[in-house]
């Protein structure tokens, strides 16, 4: 997901030095990593793909556990994107600053919690959805997929509405209370789903006669709903099966709610409607039927 926001940003000649830096982070090395971007500003200065760095080093000294770095990065970050971000028009027109504004507020979050202050750390996660509430989806649902992996596990599934659904309608959770529930947050373009395709059939063909419940929650991400939901069926009946043993609802409320701003994004119920797992990532066979056993217990 972020390799595609990122495409999203800067043309393909731009993206050099930040794929390079990203390298560097992937193999836990921060100080090259701030070399390249150190260099890069030398000689471009503080230009877009900059700014994508900043927020890239924000991410990476997180993953390293460099909270001194990735709070500078953050501030930095955020204090360019803001800068650039002052009327709704300009987040569509800097999708740079918006992912480096979502990257700062994520990292200031996550350093929050690794200090024990997950409390405050909601908190202020719930703060920036006011802050930034007329802010583009992805921004909101970013922020919303950090509030969940802080603090969803261990609480109450949070209710949602579909606009429309393939199929059979989705009922709300609470009709499935009793059984467990699986929640598989898609989007048709998504080629990491379509890598979990032949997979979830096989756990879905060996937990729903179980009686697990299975939905596979998207959204509609272009004006012409009928025309995406015709090209939304096909590609769910080709890759992913059939419709009977899965709802399969749009849902804006839900794509935001449960932070799907990164697809696959799985959710795991227990009978009581208690959320047991949210992993906004990719799964294996395997680990996803260990959790689901979990539930059956």
């Amino acid at each position: 997901m972020f390799t595609v926001v990122f495409a999203a940003c800067l043309p393909a000649q731009q993206m050099e030095d930040v794929r390079s830096l990203r390298l560097k982070l992937s193999a836990g090395d921060l100080p090259s990593a701030e070399s390249v971007l150190e260099v890069h500003r030398a000689a471009k200065g503080e230009d877009a793909e900059y700014l994508m760095g900043l927020a890239w080093l924000a991410r990476g000294a997180a993953l390293v556990g460099d909270w001194a770095a990735a709070s500078t990065y953050a501030e930095r970050a955020s204090g360019l994107a803001l800068a650039q971000l002052k009327t709704p028009a300009d987040y569509e027109s800097h999708r740079e600053a918006v992912y480096a504004l979502g990257t700062a507020l994520e990292v200031k979050a996550q350093q929050m919690a690794a200090s024990g202050q997950q409390a405050k750390a909601l908190r202020f996660l719930e703060g920036s959805l006011k802050t930034y509430s007329v802010a583009p989806f992805g921004l909101r649902a970013r922020l919303w997929k950090r509030w969940n992996q802080i603090g969803l596990v261990g609480t109450k599934a949070p209710a949602f509405v579909s606009e429309d659904a393939l199929g059979a309608a989705m009922p709300a959770l609470d009709e499935w209370r009793g059984q467990p529930v699986v929640l598989f947050f898609w989007a048709e373009w998504c080629g990491d789903c379509k890598a979990q395709a032949e997979d979830f059939r096989r756990v879905v063909g060996r937990y729903e006669p179980k009686g697990v419940h299975f939905a596979a929650p998207t959204r509609f991400y272009t004006a012409d709903r009928a025309a995406e939901k015709k090209r939304v069926e096909e590609i769910w009946r080709s890759v992913y099966g059939p419709l009977p043993l899965v709802r399969v609802p749009f849902s804006d409320a839900a794509m935001l709610r449960y932070g799907a701003s990164a697809t696959p994004t799985f959710v795991l119920i227990d009978g009581k409607g208690t959320v047991r797992l949210y992993s906004p990532t990719r799964m294996t066979e395997e680990r996803l039927s260990r959790e689901i056993e979990k539930l059956l217990r």
